[in-house]
């Protein structure tokens, strides 16, 4: 048996997990991050879009709309600063039809609410000038839009992390978390019988967040939301069509809707799209998707060839209301929550957990003190 004690354990070392551990161990914190994974960032944050989000969607005063807005400034700076590879590709949100041109302004008088600036109006004409090979009505230009790697920037994170005194251990699976007066005894796989003993405990663990609650001795049941699992299916096409920026349509559904992205080569990749599954695995392209993905393009890119789609990969996002798209927000439960003094959970961490990453960080160092 091992035994060890630290200030904070952290679980999780995805993209959130990981920015929390820079900004706690940076500030002379003794910190270890569990992840059960044999590496960092391999479920949800590395199988999402790569895109620097703006903040024009969200509903005001909504923790997605205060972080993304304060993360998309953060994250460029820490990229520049870092040599994080990165591009300001801006982002066209086009108008298909003309029942969409009223969203258009919907969307617009949302994002300058949440503090977005600089968004332009464009004509058909001036997306042709722009992108030639799209098509619209109407479209918004969104400047603050852009691409990361994300590998790049969590291994960077990952690097201050250590730098920093701080420790993380990888295929480290939690099996029992225990109270014990004012510290939580986190049980690390049942055969080699590790404890970890800290003051603090941050549930950063994606997806399986509520998995990890269910395992925290004496909290009450009712305080653990459900999650719902929104399978995101991608389809790449490895091929530069001299498109610059990143195209999206006006969200319809439950999602974004299916959106043309680029790589940092400026390769085309497409989704994702929502498809509820239980199954939280379910890394399975579903090729069945793809004569729908082929008419969502064809709207906005009408000389694309939907031959060229194949498959590419898929992403699982944790979506803590599924019946009410407005209320799809972050949700972060504290002591006033669940009536655990220096237990932190982070639920719903989906899009733009990415981009909000950073600023989520602040915000969880400030609910420590």
């Amino acid at each position: 048996m091992s035994n060890f004690e630290v200030d904070t354990a952290i679980i999780g070392a995805g993209v959130v997990g990981l920015a929390i551990g820079n900004e706690l161990s940076s500030s002379g914190k003794e910190l270890l991050i569990l992840e059960s994974e044999n590496n960092f960032g391999k479920i949800t944050s590395s199988r999402n879009s790569g895109v620097i989000h703006a903040g024009i969607y969200y509903p005001t005063n909504s923790l997605k709309s205060k972080m993304c807005v304060k993360g998309n400034k953060l994250i460029y700076d820490y990229c520049k600063k870092n040599s994080i590879p990165h591009l300001n590709t801006k982002k066209i949100l086009v108008a298909s039809s003309d029942d969409q041109i009223n969203i258009i302004d919907k969307i617009k008088k949302q994002a300058e609410i949440n503090g977005v600036e600089k968004i332009e109006n464009l004509t058909n004409k001036q997306v042709s000038k722009l992108e030639p090979l799209i098509s619209c009505k109407e479209a918004l230009l969104i400047p603050s839009s852009g691409i990361i790697d994300s590998s790049q920037f969590m291994r960077s994170l990952v690097g201050k992390i250590e730098d920093s005194g701080g420790m993380i251990s990888y295929n480290s699976k939690i099996f029992k978390i225990e109270l014990q007066n004012e510290f939580f005894l986190l049980h690390i796989n049942d055969e080699d019988k590790t404890i970890i003993k800290c003051k603090e405990l941050i549930n950063s663990a994606g997806i399986f967040a509520t998995n990890i609650c269910d395992l925290i001795d004496g909290i009450d049941k009712k305080f653990i939301p459900q999650t719902f699992y929104a399978k995101g299916n991608y389809f790449t096409t490895g091929k530069n069509f001299g498109i610059k920026h990143l195209i999206y349509p006006i969200p319809e559904g439950f999602g974004l809707g299916i959106h043309l992205t680029l790589e940092l080569d400026f390769s085309v990749k497409f989704g994702p799209d929502v498809e509820w599954t239980e199954d939280p695995n379910d890394y399975n392209v579903n090729l069945s998707r793809k004569s729908e993905f082929a008419n969502e393009i064809l709207k906005y890119f009408p000389s694309f060839d939907i031959n060229l789609l194949q498959p590419g990969y898929v992403g699982i996002r944790p979506i803590m209301n599924k019946k009410d798209k407005l209320m799809r927000d972050f949700i972060i439960h504290t002591v006033e929550d669940h009536r655990i003094p220096n237990l932190i959970n982070l639920y719903g961490i989906e899009s733009p957990g990415l981009t909000s990453s950073l600023a989520l960080a602040e915000y969880v160092k400030e609910l420590l003190k």
